[in-house]
């Protein structure tokens, strides 16, 4: 079996490009450190224009002030931090990644994107054994040397070119989502560090999506700048996959404190651990509680910080909730608003005065 080449005529999948860097004239590396960046400002001025046009189109024909979780006025009253000096942390927190991330990431030269394709297909082989070891514990020694013989050239490239990457993306988030959650946890359960650390990013009552950043540096390089690199060690990625994940844990950063629960959003759609899930951390009654960030919620699952009562309204909610008790007390006769309200608002015609 040593002696076959496998893989060796199948090619390569159509995201490997044999270029040296992704963008002419741009190292993969700048690439890396540049994607969170990007991402986090690209994403944010979405919603920021989402937050401040809503009644304009296009953002009207799509109804988002539906789906608004907290009343524009009430990050103004409610906010211990004005938009300017949380502007200026984000970019500071920024600047001490890509810092940080400079003198970690390799240089170009060193990672294995720049490996041509025939040593592609050399390093290939090396995945034979393991393969075929699987294969034998599972379907038997003879079957297994069968499906080697027949099929080993397509067994061995999607596990090269897509299963092996794919697991290191996911290993990378649950790694990111593991050292957040403990640290996160840590500084809500510790009150000196919660006192002089993490409560500035606390003074967000009500997040908005270029708030997502808004951290104490400490804590900030701690947590978010931490976590990515133990992320690329463990995951043992490279400089291009590291490029798709902080840029897609950026962008789900920022959409976590988008401050809207909307239901076409995709990351919403697909990840439990969204805007509205965040939001109930951020509330005085959910301080101690729904810790996970950025991806996942099962370690607020297993360790039991997961909010389980119902949501609270949405805005538009409440001023519908409101209106209703409003006539009901001047006595006269009062519309149904449950065609307005969400099935998961989990009250019944309360207002809830905390928010």
């Amino acid at each position: 079996m040593n002696s076959t080449i496998y893989g060796s005529d199948l090619g390569a999948p159509w995201y490997y490009t044999s270029a040296h860097s992704l963008i002419p004239g741009i190292q993969d590396k700048y690439l890396s450190l540049a994607s969170p960046i990007i991402m986090y400002w690209t994403v944010s001025l979405f919603f920021h224009l989402l937050d401040n046009y809503s009644q304009y189109p296009p953002f009207s024909w799509m109804d988002v002030e539906r789906y608004r979780i907290h009343e524009s006025e009430e990050m103004k009253s409610k906010n211990k931090v004005t938009p300017r000096e949380v502007l200026g942390a984000v970019i500071f927190q920024q600047v001490i990644q890509t810092i940080a991330g400079y003198w970690w990431l390799p240089d170009d030269a060193h990672h294995s994107t720049t490996m041509s394709l025939a040593e592609h297909v050399q390093a290939m082989q090396g995945y034979a054994p393991s393969v075929l070891r699987v294969l034998q514990v599972v379907l038997g020694d003879v079957t297994a040397a069968r499906l080697m013989k027949n099929y080993g050239n397509h067994l061995l490239y999607w596990v090269y070119w897509w299963t092996v990457p794919t697991f290191q993306i996911l290993l990378a988030f649950f790694v990111i989502d593991t050292w957040q959650y403990f640290m996160h946890r840590l500084f809500h359960v510790n009150k000196f560090l919660y006192r002089h650390f993490h409560s500035v990013h606390h003074r967000l009552y009500v997040p908005y999506a270029y708030g997502a950043l808004y951290n104490h540096p400490l804590e900030g390089f701690l947590l978010d700048t931490t976590s990515a690199v133990l992320a690329e060690i463990i995951s043992r990625s490279n400089v291009r996959q590291t490029t798709l994940i902080f840029g897609f844990a950026s962008a789900k950063t920022v959409d976590d404190h988008c401050g809207f629960s909307l239901p076409w959003d995709p990351l919403q759609f697909l990840y439990r651990n969204n805007a509205r899930y965040h939001d109930v951390h951020h509330q005085t009654y959910g301080l101690k509680y729904n810790f996970s960030q950025p991806f996942w919620i099962h370690w607020d699952i297993i360790l039991g910080t997961r909010w389980d009562k119902p949501n609270r309204p949405l805005a538009a909610e409440k001023r519908a909730l409101a209106l209703t008790e409003a006539k009901r007390q001047a006595g006269s006769p009062s519309p149904s608003t449950d065609s307005n309200l969400s099935e998961d608002s989990g009250v019944a015609l309360e207002v809830n005065k905390e928010d």
